[in-house]
This record gives C-alpha cells, structure tokens and sequence, in this order.
C-alpha cells in the first residue's frame, strides 16, 4: 500500500507539472502492491499510466513574423518555476529581483526608472542558467523563446546582422524572455587572434541593437566563458548573474528533492555526496532520475550502494579516477 512519503510525492508532482516523477512514483507503488499479493490493483495501476499516455511538451516553432524566424526562433516550454533553482543565495536574490521590478515596472516608471529586463548569466554548463530563463517566463506568464545563434551566424557579409535586425524586431513587437544560450559564439572579444572580420561586424550590430532595444521583453544571453566576452557587452545589461558548481548543501538539497518518496530517512548522503565532486546541477539531477529509473524497473529499493552503481555507470567514461 502506497505509504504517505509516496502519497505527498504523487501530490507534489502533479501540480509541479512533473510527469516523469509522477509516472515513477506511481509505477513505484504498483510495485509495492504486486510484492504484497494486490496483483488486481497493480495491474489497474499500470493499465491507468497505460491508458493516457503523459506527454510532455516539446519544443515547438514560434508562429513567425516572416518565414526567415521560424529557423532562428524556437518557442519551448516552461517547465521550472522560482523553487526549482537550487543555487547560491545572491543568485536566488537577483532572480527574484528581475521578477520583483517586472512586476512593479508601472511604479518604477512614474520614477523614470526601468527595470532590469537584459541580463548575462554566466557558469559552468548545467548550473541553472536556461532553467532561469524558464523560470523567469513562467513567474512573469510570458512565453519563452531561445535564438539558434548557429544559424543566426553565417559567413556571408551582412548576413547575420540583417537576421540579428530581424530578431530584434520580434522582441520588440512579441513581448517575451528571449534567451541567447551559449552567447559567445557572437559575444567574443573584437580583435582576438581567431576572430575574423565579419563576427567584429556581428557583434557591433549586437551592441548597437541592445542600446536601442526599449521593448518590455526580457533579453537573456546565457555563456559558458565569460572571459572572452567584450568587454563593450558588459554596460548593454542591466545586471551580470554568476553561477557557479553546487555546494556540498546544494548537492544534498538536490538529492533530497528528487529522489523525495524513494529513499529513507536513514541514507546515507555523506557516503555519496564525495563522488558528486565537480558535477553540476544538471548531471545529478540525471543521476537522480537513473536511479529512481533502476529502482522501478529493477524492483529494488534505493540504497547508497545503487546510487554508486548509477554514478561509475554513468560517468566512469570521462571522470578522473
């Protein structure tokens, strides 16, 4: 019989939107009935998971202003809301803070003051920066976009910022969070060795576009290497937002989260929690999810032995021993 940790699991995700929890947990209690010899209702629960499918939203193309959009422009889903985002404090603090101004603009402008609404976030990979722009689209109900800078840049001489012209004008006219993941590819310092001409003329018209750009979307560019940004790019935003790899609380705030309903009061997270060194948000939320994945599939219940298991399987192909 599905116990109350279960039961409050079950509650959570659904109204988190989180169906792959919900779809484990459910499936982790048939488990549970079937080993008691309530083969009938373990059945009924299966064939109920069965009988609708869950499906999650998928990435879908943006309805555009002109055929030349729907390459560059993708509306995605927004899945994460403000308690999702696990992370230092400071950083919580300025997310809150884009969303508290937004909120208020109306009050703000009565002062002639805007509100941040352009932001650089910076961080390793999978430390919370895509899930912010998520997060800030969902708190703010406004729809999320991301630009494909791959094919925004190309190698024809005023090519790419006569799209960059384009995508521009839909943040002006298309109010949203425009996010511009992994924005170094246009973002690099003018004059560096590799650089060529045409990515000086890229990045200028950028500059030039962020300095005109008064609209009420939010403009999110998201990177990886901050230190070969331009420095020109710094005074275009209203506020830098610096991410950075999950401390040790961080890490077992993660753990307990995700794997909440799965694991008992007595694991033992100090055995786990050195094996986690240098991995990212991202990389133990899907240790996570491949553990709860083996305990249901496997009809074992999660100990810190699997939970090991799951970490040399999935990152003995890279990690330094």
């Amino acid at each position: 019989m599905a116990n109350a940790d279960q039961i409050i699991t079950l509650i959570k995700s659904h109204m988190a939107g989180d169906d792959d929890r919900f779809k484990m947990t459910a499936l982790q209690i048939a488990a549970l009935e079937s080993k008691a010899g309530h083969v009938v209702l373990a059945r009924s629960i299966n064939e109920a998971i069965k009988s609708k499918p869950i499906m999650r939203l998928q990435a879908r193309r943006l309805t555009p202003i002109n055929s030349d959009l729907a390459e560059m422009v993708l509306e995605i889903d927004k899945p994460y809301r403000l308690n999702d985002l696990v992370c230092q404090n400071n950083v919580k603090d300025k997310v809150k803070r884009v969303i508290r101004e937004y909120l208020h603009k109306d009050t703000l402008a009565k002062y002639h003051l805007g509100n941040r609404r352009k932001l650089l976030l910076s961080g390793p990979s999978g430390t919370g920066k895509t899930m912010t722009a998520s997060i800030l689209a969902n708190e703010l109900q406004l729809p999320l976009y991301v630009v494909l800078l791959e094919k925004v840049v190309t190698k024809f001489m005023g090519e790419s910022s006569l799209k960059l012209s384009k995508i521009f004008d839909l943040i002006s006219q298309n109010q949203g969070v425009y996010l511009f993941d992994e924005f170094d590819a246009i973002g690099a310092q003018r004059g560096m060795e590799n650089e060529v001409g045409e990515m000086r003329r890229i990045l200028n018209s950028f500059l030039q576009f962020m300095e005109r750009d008064d609209s009420d979307s939010l403009i999110v560019a998201a990177t990886n290497s901050m230190a070969i940004l331009d420095k020109a790019l710094f005074r275009r935003f209203d506020d830098v937002v610096e991410y950075a790899l999950p401390t040790d609380e961080e890490k077992l705030k993660i753990i307990s989260g995700q794997l909440d309903g799965f694991i008992k009061k007595s694991f033992n997270f100090d055995e786990i929690l050195p094996l986690m060194d240098k991995m990212s948000h991202a990389e133990i939320t899907m240790i996570c999810r491949d553990v709860m994945k083996e305990s249901l599939l496997e009809g074992i219940g999660v100990n810190e032995n699997l939970v090991k298991t799951i970490i040399n399987q999935r990152f003995s192909a890279y990690r330094v021993s």
